[in-house]
């Protein structure tokens, strides 16, 4: 039979020893499933932000058409591949 007051002075010795930080590292591993196994030990820095354009506007514009190679494809459009 479970003696339930040697069972409640077991749970309240262990969480004496726990502390804030290590019952949070405990919670964060049971809601994201062991992340730090998969990618291993350490610490997540974040990347400097770079205020650089997405897209930048082209000055020579690139003619990539077969044409202008000398290419001549007589091959109907509808049986081209895209």
């Amino acid at each position: 039979m479970i003696d339930l007051d040697k069972l409640e002075q077991e749970i309240d010795t262990l969480l004496e020893k726990e502390t804030e930080s290590s019952l949070t590292k405990w919670l964060l591993n049971k809601r994201f499933g062991h992340l730090n196994d998969l990618l291993g030990k350490g610490t997540f820095v974040s990347m400097q932000r770079q205020s650089k354009p997405l897209f930048i506007p082209a000055k020579n514009k690139v003619n990539f058409t077969n044409e202008s190679a000398g290419y001549n494809d007589n091959t109907p459009n509808n049986r081209k591949a895209a």
